[in-house]
Formats: structure tokens, C-alpha cells, sequence
């Protein structure tokens, strides 16, 4: 039996699951809308559809929800291949995640070209792009990572991709298309494959994962604590500090404490929750404070996080 759990709108605003295809697809949650002969379905862990040109051109895979609105983090994770076939037009298809509500929906699309946006349409409203289409660098064979993450509280969503186990790449942070978003995920969750063109290229999308879960709130950074490891015979430098994923860092010196002009270098982005600069494979950076004189009796380090470039 695949893989999912349910929370019960009783017990938690929005009905929850997580599904990671090992099989066999349970039928009772899960419906394959369009041509079946575009589905595939569970093969290694995956869910596997396509998609052709025509009548049949559009192939869905719809998962029903329930319970009351709350915050929730919707991410899926797919393989594309083939899709863009790394070259304009591709196969000539769209790829569209939707999520559907009382108050509406939002899907973002990718298409074939490359180019991904986010659509809102808001039942008491307007429709549009809340982000325009915008390229991404995806090519056959990445692994394609979305999310959703929605807070009642704000009445606000963040969207985020990331490609191969990268960090996660804002796309969208805000309100809907008109001001207001709601509910937007207690009807059902559909993804959607569509063959707009009809060139012989069929696309591929093979699902790893799909969860809908309960947001998880990030613990408040803890300060930065900074180490130097100091080799006496080269007089070099090796330093480590907590870190944050995404965040770019600066490595300053001093004499006295007070000036604090110089630094070791002011752009060093994060390896994760810990960054060792320079990386081990690296030579050690040399003394900065030694001069033909030799090295200072004393030196200071700091570490701060840099501006966004």
C-alpha cells in the first residue's frame, strides 16, 4: 500500500497526507482523470503520466481534501524527462500543480519554453498572474522541487522551487490577486499534464513525492558563534560558524576591538547550518594581521552576515 496519513479535520485544520509512491497506487484517495492510457502509475517509487496531443491532450491526477482552512506547506517533487529536451519548444507542454478551494485556486505553470508562473483566481474577485512568467534553469533529468506554504494568520503564501537538492529558491511571497486568498486547498489537489503542441515529443513527469503538511515554524537563529582554528607553524587561519542556508557572510579583523574595517573577505556564502571558510580542500588563510615584522601579539575575528548581493 502506498505511503500516506491522514489527520482528521478534528484533530487539525486542513486534511493532511503524505504519499511517496512505493506502491501500489490506493485508488480510494487518489483519481486518474483524462486518457488512462497516459497514466503510467507506480514504477521504482514514482508515479509516472504523460500526456499527447488532441482530445485526449490533457491527463490529471486529482487527490480530494477536506476539513476547514487553516496554514498548510504543499510541496511536491517530480522528474521532467523528457520535457524541455534542452532545447525551445521542447515538448511542447505544460506542466500545471493547481490546488482548489471554496475561495478559489492557484496553480503555477511551467512550460516547456522553460518559463514558470504563478496563477491566482479568487472567487469574489479577479484572476491574473500573481508572478509572471519567469525562466528557470531546468533541464532534462533535474529533479524539480515545489512548494506552497500558506499562513492563515497573514492570509499570505510563499512559493519556493528548488533543482537537485538545492536550496530553495524564492518565486512568490504575498497576498492573492486582489488582496485576499482564503481557502484555497479543502476542495482537492490536482496535477495536471498538458500537450498544447504536436510535435512527436511526448513529456514525461514522474512524481517522487507529494505531501500536504502542517507548516513547520523555522526555531529563531541562534547568535553567531565563531571559531578560529590557528595552525602556529604556517600562521593560518581556518574558521567555522553556525550558519543559515541561503545567507551570505563576512569574516572581519581587528587590533583593538573598535575598528573593524578589515576583513578576511565580506562574501562567503553558506555551506548549510555550518561554513568552514576556507573549505577544508582549500588552503588556510594566511595571518592577515602579520606584517615583515612577524605576527601580531594579538588579533580578533568576527563573523556577520553580509548583505543580499
Amino acid at each position: 500500500m502506498a505511503t500516506f496519513a491522514s489527520i482528521p479535520a478534528a484533530l487539525a485544520q486542513v486534511e493532511f497526507f503524505t504519499e511517496d509512491f512505493t506502491g501500489p497506487l490506493d485508488v480510494d484517495v487518489w483519481n486518474q482523470n483524462g486518457n488512462g492510457d497516459n497514466h503510467t502509475g507506480i514504477e521504482d517509487g514514482s508515479y509516472f503520466m504523460t500526456a499527447t496531443n488532441g482530445g485526449d491532450g490533457t491527463t490529471k491526477f486529482v487527490r480530494f481534501t477536506d476539513g476547514s482552512a487553516g496554514s498548510f506547506r504543499h510541496e511536491i517533487e517530480v522528474d521532467l524527462d523528457p520535457f524541455r529536451l534542452d532545447a525551445n519548444p521542447g515538448t511542447q507542454s505544460d506542466f500545471k500543480w493547481k490546488m482548489f478551494g471554496p475561495d478559489g485556486f492557484m496553480e503555477i505553470v511551467l512550460n516547456s519554453f522553460g518559463n514558470m508562473r504563478l496563477f491566482h483566481n479568487y472567487t469574489e474577485g479577479g484572476r491574473g498572474d500573481l508572478q509572471p512568467q519567469t525562466s528557470i534553469p531546468i533541464s532534462d533529468g533535474d529533479r524539480l522541487k515545489l512548494a506552497y506554504e500558506y499562513n492563515i494568520d497573514t492570509d499570505e503564501i510563499e512559493v519556493t522551487y528548488s533543482l537537485n537538492d538545492d536550496p530553495e529558491i524564492a518565486f512568490y511571497s504575498g497576498g492573492g490577486i486582489d488582496g485576499p486568498i482564503g481557502d484555497i486547498i479543502t476542495s482537492f489537489v490536482e496535477l495536471q499534464i498538458f500537450k498544447f503542441g504536436d510535435n512527436e515529443f511526448k513529456p514525461i513527469t514522474a512524481i517522487d513525492s507529494w505531501n500536504l503538511v502542517d507548516p513547520v515554524v523555522p526555531p529563531e537563529p541562534g547568535p553567531l558563534v565563531l571559531s578560529a582554528d590557528h595552525d602556529p607553524a604556517e600562521d593560518t587561519f581556518r574558521f567555522t560558524w553556525n550558519s543559515e542556508p541561503g545567507k551570505v557572510y563576512g569574516i572581519y579583523w581587528s587590533f583593538d576591538l573598535v575598528n573593524w574595517d578589515a576583513d578576511v573577505s565580506d562574501s562567503i556564502a553558506s555551506q548549510g547550518t555550518t561554513t568552514t571558510y576556507p573549505i577544508v580542500e582549500d588552503p588556510a588563510e594566511p595571518n592577515p594581521g602579520t606584517t615583515g615584522d612577524g605576527p601580531p601579539q594579538v588579533i580578533f575575528f568576527r563573523v556577520e552576515e553580509s548583505p543580499a548581493p
